[in-house]
């Protein structure tokens, strides 16, 4: 398991600026792995999206963007219609892959 130093890489300019592009409000995601569940390319990520997710909630901008997971998303909106908060994952995973 990896750990990650969140008071030392965190980058908040770098989660403002996901939601303000993805107009989704990042807080509101809890982690309940439903968005990773439903996603049919999960096997091939080198990070689930609920990890991802939680990865800009806590500015991690080196990790987010350089992560293989943003390229192979599908868009396929599994995510978004999973999310009990509403929240649209497909949206921001795709605002990431812009951003980098």
């Amino acid at each position: 398991m990896e750990v990650i130093n969140l008071t030392e890489s965190a980058d908040r300019s770098f989660t403002d600026q996901v939601r303000q592009e993805s107009g989704q409000d990042l807080a509101q995601c809890y982690q309940c792995g439903n968005c990773t569940a439903g996603c049919p390319l999960s096997a091939d990520f080198d990070r689930p999206v609920h990890q991802i997710m939680r990865l800009t909630q806590a500015g991690i901008k080196d990790q987010v963007l350089g992560s293989r997971s943003i390229w192979l998303c599908a868009t396929c909106e599994s995510c978004t219609t999973r999310c009990p908060n509403n929240i649209d994952v497909a949206r921001i995973m795709d605002v990431l892959r812009h951003m980098a």
